[in-house]
């Protein structure tokens, strides 16, 4: 199952709800996800993420062995790796191998790639593999949630064109949101919408919008505002910070925070057929 994020600005902060729903997924309900990116450049969805352990390890790649210290993970490992397999070598134990965890056995995180990204990068040979390696990850995870951020580049389009269900992710004073719900993306899969960084006293609210365009509840989400976990997730600590929110007895501005979160990802989750 396959669960893509995309909005046509930098400004709703994509990656970074793309990293917060899937936390809140694993932290809240019984499945198995992975995280990537939409591009061969994942730094940005990393860094919401714990690092991993440094340590001096021994990795395969390709038949060849080598030792990395005090490193993360390898140069030659995450999708660096992966893009240099076949599409038969891309076994569950492989693709394992090169995943980093985020909420230990629930959710899972792909390392891109550490070549420096060029406007180009979409039409270079290697990264045309990055399709099949997502889809490899895909066959190992209940679900997998793809940060395609504000890309439009074939490979992207690609994605969201294929996923089971794509999040368009805006933000509330948009102008053009009304642009959204009466025209939305034509995509093969379902639609969800989001709204990001999200006020319930602007103007326009989800009970506002779900009235003014007719758009079904169960199709309509919110991420409340909150400082504090922004901060957390440019720290790598969104997993940790989510802890501290989910089936927690919060107070004030958390509580109506906890709820619109567990609330959409519970919706998209529920959308794409994950959970009941």
């Amino acid at each position: 199952m396959k669960i893509a994020f995309w909005s046509e600005g930098k400004q709703a902060e994509t990656t970074y709800h793309t990293a917060l729903i899937a936390c809140a997924s694993a932290l809240m309900f019984p499945v198995r996800g992975a995280v990537v990116s939409g591009g061969y450049s994942g730094k940005d969805l990393e860094r919401n993420f714990p690092a991993g352990r440094k340590r001096s390890v021994l990795a395969r790649n390709a038949g060849i062995l080598a030792a990395a210290e005090e490193q993360e993970y390898f140069v030659s490992g995450g999708l660096d790796c992966l893009l240099g397999k076949k599409r038969q070598e891309l076994t569950e134990q492989v693709i394992m191998e090169n995943m980093r965890p985020v909420v230990k056995g629930r959710l899972y995180c792909l390392p891109g790639s550490r070549r420096r990204e060029q406007d180009w990068w979409q039409e270079d040979p290697l990264f045309t593999g990055l399709k099949q390696v997502i889809d490899a990850v895909e066959q190992c995870f209940d679900v997998v949630f793809v940060d395609c951020g504000s890309r439009e580049d074939d490979i992207a389009k690609s994605i969201l064109e294929e996923a089971d269900v794509c999040v368009l992710n805006m933000t509330q004073e948009e102008e053009r949101i009304g642009d959204y719900f009466r025209n939305p993306p034509k995509w093969r899969g379902k639609t969800f919408f989001l709204i990001g960084n999200y006020f319930s006293d602007g103007l326009y609210t989800r009970r506002n919008l779900e009235r003014l365009y007719r758009v079904d509840e169960s199709l309509l989400g919110a991420v409340p505002y909150n400082p504090q976990m922004q901060a957390a997730g440019r720290m790598g600590r969104t997993n940790r910070r989510l802890k501290e929110y989910i089936g927690k007895n919060t107070h004030g501005k958390n509580v109506e925070f906890e709820q619109e979160l567990a609330r959409t990802a519970r919706l998209i989750l529920k959308l794409a057929g994950v959970i009941a």
